[in-house]
């Protein structure tokens, strides 16, 4: 009787395919998770290969998949995601390590908050590769990238390790992301390696519940490349229309305010302004129409300190020197909202040389628990974040998606000498805001030209990570067909064109700063602009369908079972 139960229930139970009973012990299935990690890791920006590599991110979850595949347990598979997700945010965003002192809650509890992230996230995908059968690699890359949008999005939100940042090397296979965004080119590299690991397990398993769809896999994983390298080559083929230039003078003072005190910070960028506003007037070039320094470059704000800033830094005062340049300010500042309890903006505002504030952005989408501190209103809360992790306070959010003008009678120069240009708008996010394709595209559809994005990435240490956050930022240069331009305080300082290619770049980590033309694109709106992540919400829907089929159809098997045997 009980070798008859158990016949009914393997062939009314979703087949794997792969082996009987699952010969696989459960320690080899962690090796598994524990490589792909390791792989995942280096396809990143990392020490090793600064700009990623793309090879391996083909492959790199091959696997974690077959790990999955020979795992019917959820619990085993749950251990399994939380393994692998532990590790690879951990190898990933090793730079976090260095955030002042705290480096047991920056990169301590987020390693265990993204192992549970990804245990329950695995557990769930197990669940339906079990129900999916031959067409399970479409159905991991769907779910992965369902997964990537996922933990990208809200206030939680963290768009690092995405696996289209392999690509950050072989900007071609970014350029579709303007169709569907980031998330289609993970989708696509997911399914890279769901298809590899079908094609291993055919040639070295016998596998009944495939057969019938033994080629499929490849042959669309390898007519997705041939889109998405045609795509890219066509568009890197053409030139995008531009209709004026905005000349900027980006100063790169490689220091850190945190540590080196405001004074210090400051002086560096107005030596390196001076040095390159010297190097204009003996070669007769136009005069920049902005200065932009970067992140929180100012340590106090402007408005209640204007005279102190009349007369520091002491060896070269920040008022005079725009007097004497003549030409606007773009800086990182703080920005006070209320003076009795010190609540106050990560912000950005412009300086005109009379010494008039104009308009400033105050950060909407702080760093989670480090910039702005949920349930701050509780006092045990507070006693806790003060006393224990060692933070006063944290910044107010921005409630506004600025989008600041410059005119020309307010520049240092007239900027329309393509004949078509006499206003510029552009939006600033800070920091790690230039990570969020949603507040991006905001911003242009508020009729933003261009981005402006202020960083301070220095306390990194690395290059590799400032090339994390680069590789991060430059997608949505490709999304938006505009420039970004990243002005930091030591990496990456760049101009990134529309195509996603740099047209101008500072070496990292030293006292610098370039003037450069940044090109200012017809107001072209793509498929991206217009529909936003269409392509992760699809996938998301999808998941979430199939999952409700996947436990009725579950329900439906077991009713099966439970009446064959009531029969017998």
């Amino acid at each position: 009787m009980n070798e008859l139960v158990k016949g009914l229930y393997r062939q009314n139970m979703p087949r794997l395919g792969n082996l009987k009973n699952n010969s696989t012990p459960f320690w080899i299935r962690l090796l598994w998770a524990f490589l792909a990690a390791i792989f995942a890791a280096l396809a990143q920006p990392n020490e090793i290969f600064l700009y990623g590599n793309w090879f391996i991110g083909i492959f790199c979850l091959v696997p974690l998949y077959m790990a999955l595949v020979d795992t019917e347990k959820l619990g085993e598979a749950s251990l399994i995601g939380a393994l692998f997700g532990g590790l690879y945010h951990a190898l990933t965003s090793y730079w976090l390590f260095f955030y002042k002192d705290f480096a047991f809650w920056t990169l301590g509890t987020t390693t265990i908050a993204y192992a549970v992230i990804y245990g329950v996230a695995l557990m769930y995908g197990c669940f339906l590769l079990h129900h999916t059968d031959g067409c399970r690699p479409l159905v991991f890359a769907l779910a992965w990238a369902a997964l990537e949008f996922a933990k990208s999005t809200g206030f939680l939100g963290y768009p690092w390790g995405l696996l289209a940042y392999s690509f950050t090397g072989l900007p071609i296979m970014l350029q579709t992301a303007d169709l569907w965004g980031v998330y289609g080119i993970s989708a696509f590299l997911a399914f890279c390696s769901s298809a590899t690991s079908e094609l291993i397990l055919q040639k070295t398993r016998k596998m009944d519940s495939v057969r019938s769809c033994i080629r499929w896999p490849e042959i669309t994983a390898a007519t997705w490349a041939l889109i998405l390298l045609l795509y890219g080559a066509l568009i890197m083929s053409r030139p995008f229309p531009i209709r004026g230039t905005l000349r900027l003078l980006l100063c790169q003072q490689n220091t850190d305010p945190w540590t080196s005190g405001e004074n210090e910070a400051l002086y560096a960028n107005i030596r390196v302004a001076k040095q390159a506003l010297k190097s204009i007037q003996e070669e007769k070039s136009a005069k920049p129409d902005l200065i932009v320094f970067s992140e929180t470059s100012l340590r106090r704000p402007y408005k209640e300190f204007k005279s102190w800033f009349e007369e520091n830094p002491p060896e070269e005062p920040l008022l005079p020197f725009l007097r004497i340049a003549d030409i606007p300010l773009l800086t990182g500042l703080p920005v006070v909202w209320n003076w009795e309890t010190y609540e106050a903006s990560n912000s950005v505002g412009i300086i005109y040389p009379t010494g008039r504030m104009g308009e400033t952005y105050a950060k909407i989408h702080p760093v989670p628990f480090a910039e702005a501190i949920p349930f701050w209103e509780f006092s045990w809360f507070r006693s806790f974040i003060q006393n224990v992790i060692g933070l006063e306070s944290g910044w107010v959010m921005g409630r506004e998606e600025v989008i600041f003008t410059l005119s020309s009678e307010e520049k240092g120069h007239s900027f329309d000498e393509m004949g078509s240009l006499s206003t510029i708008r552009f939006a600033t996010p800070i920091c790690f805001e230039d990570a969020f394709s949603e507040l991006c595209r905001n911003f242009i559809h508020r009729g933003a030209d261009l981005l402006i994005n202020l960083t301070n990435d220095s306390w990194s240490r690395t290059e590799s990570a400032q090339i994390q956050h680069y590789a991060v930022a430059r997608l949505r240069a490709i999304e938006t067909r505009r420039a970004l331009v990243r002005s930091t305080n030591s990496g990456v300082t760049c101009v990134v064109g529309a195509d996603g290619k740099n047209i101008a770049e500072l070496a990292q980590f030293i006292t610098t700063s370039m003037v450069v033309d940044v090109p200012i694109y017809e107001s072209h709106f793509t498929f991206y602009l217009i529909f936003g992540d269409w392509f992760a919400w699809a996938c998301t829907a999808f998941v979430g369908l199939l999952f409700i089929w996947a436990i009725l159809d579950t329900k439906r098997k077991n009713y099966v079972i439970q009446k064959d045997i009531n029969h017998l």
